[in-house]
């Protein structure tokens, strides 16, 4: 008797159910983590975990509502029946809005935006002088000292390390340049100073 009260509702017409489930992606049988599922009478619902999972009391017969953004909203009818306890697998598609292109100018129109870029007049001082400072081999050879190796830089310095141990040439990132005349003769002569 406790059982059967436990699993009625308050009013004792429609019994609760344990309503849970997987949410997945339309493509892939992956779930969809961050999900919304919600009984929107009630006012009650919960999210979906890291592997698209969830779980929730409802009323048998209640609408369920599963939202997600990306994705169309689906709506699920809770069954009616002796089972206290529904399970089910949710397959949301998605869905992609198209926005109409939207044009920011600082100007009311084109035409009045191009007669003020054509009458604007820079000073060509403040251009040289500018450019100038930018160029200036001391600060851009501080600029190159002080600049941290990355992540890329780091594994590249690595496998040449691992490849070619204890040659410099490699090391230091120089190796045979194929267009360089001086560096063809060179190999000539090395090979036929092998051949002898």
């Amino acid at each position: 008797m406790a059982a059967s009260h436990f699993a009625t509702s308050q009013g004792g017409k429609l019994p609760l159910v344990q309503f849970s489930g997987i949410v997945v992606g339309g493509d892939s049988l992956y779930g969809i983590p961050g999900v919304y599922v919600y009984v929107r009478k009630a006012g009650r619902g919960t999210i979906t975990n890291d592997a698209g999972y969830f779980s929730m009391a409802t009323l048998a017969g209640d609408s369920v509502k599963v939202n997600a953004l990306g994705y169309k909203e689906k709506v699920i009818v809770v069954p009616k029946s002796d089972k206290n306890s529904y399970t089910i697998i949710v397959e949301l598609v998605e869905d992609t809005t198209y926005y109409p292109i939207v044009e920011i100018f600082p100007y009311p129109t084109e035409e009045v935006f191009k007669q003020a870029f054509l009458s604007l007049q820079l000073p060509d001082q403040l251009f040289y002088s500018r450019s100038a400072s930018n160029l200036n081999p001391y600060i851009l050879q501080r600029m190159v000292m002080n600049y941290a190796m990355n992540s890329n830089e780091n594994y590249k310095y690595s496998l040449r390390s691992q490849l070619y141990p204890g040659s410099p040439a490699y090391i230091s990132g120089v190796n045979f340049n194929i267009l360089n005349p001086f560096a063809w003769s060179s190999l000539i002569k090395q090979a036929r100073r092998r051949k002898n």
